[in-house]
């Protein structure tokens, strides 16, 4: 056994000792450090409640002289009365914001309850019919059919009423047997009176009879439209 062993071996008590008061020590310092971080955080939390607090607060309040001011005007105001529309309002705007405390010792088990009844059968009825739905689009016009059976013909219709008279022809052209071409005009504007002119003559000269009937029959014609 060494030196060194001999002094531990008779002052190892003391040793002991001080190493168990840093023990000791530390768990204290440790256990300080954590209370202290637990409580700064309740601080923050605390601040942070009231500053919440001060918000609803300040906004119950400008809603409530908004909705004084809309009264005022003789209007409903839109936004209800804060009081009524928040449930514990007096204490959520309450500053400073209480803090809850530790939780209490847990209570003893209750009684066991009544056994419940069975939960009713219900069955369902129909519903009421709901309102008839908007008309739909028309749909596309259809391909045309195939003609149909011609029917029988209708009855002859009564004879309809005599027209107007019509004017006086403008003028007209003939050609007689000789193959001679005639052009008669009225002798004015709007006159019955024609006179005819030939215009080019056949290959053979007409006949001094010829020339007689294309005289009647020019005088035949003036005295026609004469008498229209």
């Amino acid at each position: 056994m060494t030196r060194t062993q001999r002094v531990l071996a008779r002052r190892w008590k003391p040793i002991a000792l001080l190493a168990f008061l840093l023990f000791l020590t530390g768990a204290v310092l440790l256990v300080y450090v954590r209370v202290q971080s637990e409580a700064h955080r309740a601080d923050q939390l605390a601040a942070e409640a009231d500053l919440r607090g001060t918000a609803v607060s300040t906004l119950a309040g400008d809603v409530r002289a908004l909705r004084q001011q809309v009264k005022a005007e003789g209007k409903t105001p839109v936004a209800p009365d804060p009081t009524p529309a928040v449930k514990d309002l007096p204490d959520r705007a309450a500053v400073p914001v209480p803090i809850p405390g530790p939780p209490g010792p847990k209570g003893d088990k209750g009684d066991t309850g009544d056994t419940g009844k069975a939960a009713p059968t219900i069955t369902p009825s129909p519903g009421a019919s709901g309102a008839a739905g908007a008309d739909g689009v028309p749909g596309p016009q259809g391909p045309q059919g195939e003609p149909g059976i011609a029917g029988p013909q209708g009855e002859q219709g009564a004879q309809g009423e005599r027209g107007e008279e019509g004017p006086a022809p403008s003028g007209w052209t003939y050609t007689d047997g000789s193959g001679a071409t005639y052009e008669c005009t009225p002798d004015s504007d709007g006159s019955t009176h024609y006179t005819c002119r030939i215009t080019s003559t056949g290959d053979t000269s007409p006949s001094p009879q010829s020339r007689s009937l294309l005289g009647v029959a020019a005088l035949t014609m003036t005295a026609s439209y004469r008498r229209l």
